[in-house]
């Protein structure tokens, strides 16, 4: 697969989400370069970055770098207020288990909770301008494909094995006390790294890396991910 290539979700996909994908594609090699947009400019040269030195650049870039910390988003009484509402949603609705294809989670998507606007305005203002220091994509193309979060259980899901996501960039934070469970984190393939996370800090990291959620031995591990991509992609040709 080459540098400039679009994965999908998670890596495995329905046959409608393939149709999705290689229209897309199809559209991409039919237009002359010449005739790129701003955004298919700075994508492009965000997907070949890692060839390039951050000198040249002109920023350092997150394509196959380490996972970034890019700091506290929410603070403890703000994440209390996030699992309050999930916790208040599951009691009466429950856990959604068959949302990502091969790779599912057991995960409630923040679109269906009350804090839903406050959520992601949040993520905006912080997350953002750090994606356009890290890819060089201007702020104004960036969206949120899906914002969720994932309950791992010891008597549920444990863990989650080896993937990648379909996004330019993926953020995991978690939202509970560490004391609340034993093992977990997410590990990442490439590095051989456990990121091991402080409640309410987000890190970031390039979609197409292959990770995974390390297994819970003891109690439950409530993690906010959300996958985020570019206006103009795999979102807007669903809407086509």
């Amino acid at each position: 697969m080459s540098d400039t290539d679009d994965l999908d979700l998670f890596g495995n996909v329905s046959t409608a989400e393939q149709a999705v994908h290689d229209k897309l594609q199809t559209q991409r090699r039919n237009q002359a370069p010449t005739d790129q947009s701003p955004l298919d400019y700075q994508r492009r040269r965000y997907l070949q970055s890692h060839n390039v030195s951050p000198s040249d650049l002109g920023f350092k870039t997150l394509r196959n770098h380490q996972p970034l910390n890019f700091g506290k988003v929410f603070s403890a009484p703000e994440r209390q207020q996030i699992l309050d509402s999930v916790s208040a949603y599951v009691e009466h609705q429950g856990w959604t288990t068959q949302r990502h294809g091969a790779f599912p989670t057991r995960d409630i998507p923040i679109n269906v909770l009350s804090i839903a606007s406050t959520v992601t305005s949040r993520l905006e203002q912080t997350l953002l301008p750090r994606l356009h220091e890290h890819t060089g994509i201007d702020i104004k193309y960036w969206t949120f494909r899906d914002i969720f979060v994932v309950g791992y259980h010891e008597d549920h899901q444990r863990a989650l094995e080896i993937h990648s996501d379909g996004s330019l960039a993926s953020l995991t934070l978690l939202l509970n006390d560490p004391r609340e469970f034993d093992g977990g984190g997410t590990f990442f393939e490439k590095f051989a790294l456990r990121v091991e996370q402080v409640p309410g800090d987000a890190w970031i990291h390039d979609g197409r890396l292959d990770h995974s959620g390390v297994a819970i031995t003891r109690g439950k591990r409530l993690v906010m991910v959300a996958f985020i991509d570019t206006i103009g992609g795999y979102t807007d040709i669903l809407r086509s």
